[in-house]
């Protein structure tokens, strides 16, 4: 049987090589570029690079984008081989620098403490439940103290998670869905409600700085679709 996260690296794996950058957005997060005015866009220039910052599932890259262009010391993980190689000629074409790196995001080589913030957009809710609250101990381990994590992931409110037809894997993740939905069912994706993941950032010694809920529809209105988006800060180490 294979798993849940072979399952999704294989579905991105062949995603990127018909698709290309394609596959996924080429511009960043709204929330994310929030994020970011919130806490950084006020630092001076000459100060960003020292600022490391990681986003996991780096994908396509429209995030990253952002982060280098806007001066700060940008990192990228992704378990899609060809998402990284197709990452590495975007950034060498636009004359960027990233430091990316193809690997798990349950088991990541980064020494400790070494990141000032780490960022996950609709990338860690590929994991199941078990390997989902590993990422969120590596988080901690990689981060400095007073590090920043910013996470947009899917809500247990959403539609998709309630329908009839879905198939769990575990109580928190999708397996399949026997209709058409919001996001693709070719992977596993994971769901939490607000309660749900602050508990588990709480539990792994982050302090909750920020929570919304937010909700957009699908489908000319007949779907909705609701997305957590946390920031949270390590106050110490686990």
């Amino acid at each position: 049987m294979v798993s849940v996260k072979k399952k999704a690296q294989v579905f991105y794996d062949k995603s990127y090589k018909n698709k290309g950058l394609k596959a996924q957005r080429k511009y960043p997060n709204e929330e994310l570029c929030r994020f970011f005015g919130r806490n950084y866009f006020s630092i001076k220039k000459n100060i960003r690079k020292k600022i490391k910052i990681l986003e996991t599932g780096s994908g396509s890259c429209g995030n990253l984008r952002m982060i280098s262009k806007e001066g700060f010391s940008a990192y990228g993980i992704d378990f899609s081989k060809e998402a990284i190689n197709l990452s590495k000629k975007l950034f060498k074409k636009e004359k960027l620098v990233c430091n990316f790196e193809v690997g798990d995001f349950t088991s990541m080589s980064y020494k400790n403490s070494y990141f000032n913030c780490v960022v996950d957009v609709f990338s860690s809710c590929t994991l199941d439940k078990k390997n989902g609250e590993i990422y969120i101990k590596e988080i901690n381990r990689i981060l400095k103290k007073n590090g920043r994590f910013f996470t947009y992931f899917p809500s247990k409110k959403s539609d998709m998670f309630n329908f009839k037809t879905r198939i769990l894997h575990d109580s928190n993740t999708l397996l399949s869905l026997n209709q058409k939905s919001a996001y693709n069912t070719d992977h596993t994706l994971r769901f939490m409600s607000m309660l749900q993941y602050c508990n588990i950032l709480k539990k792994n010694n982050f302090k909750i700085d920020y929570k919304e809920e937010l909700m957009r529809t699908y489908f000319s209105g007949t779907e909705k679709f609701y997305f957590l988006v946390i920031e949270a800060s390590k106050y110490k180490d686990l």
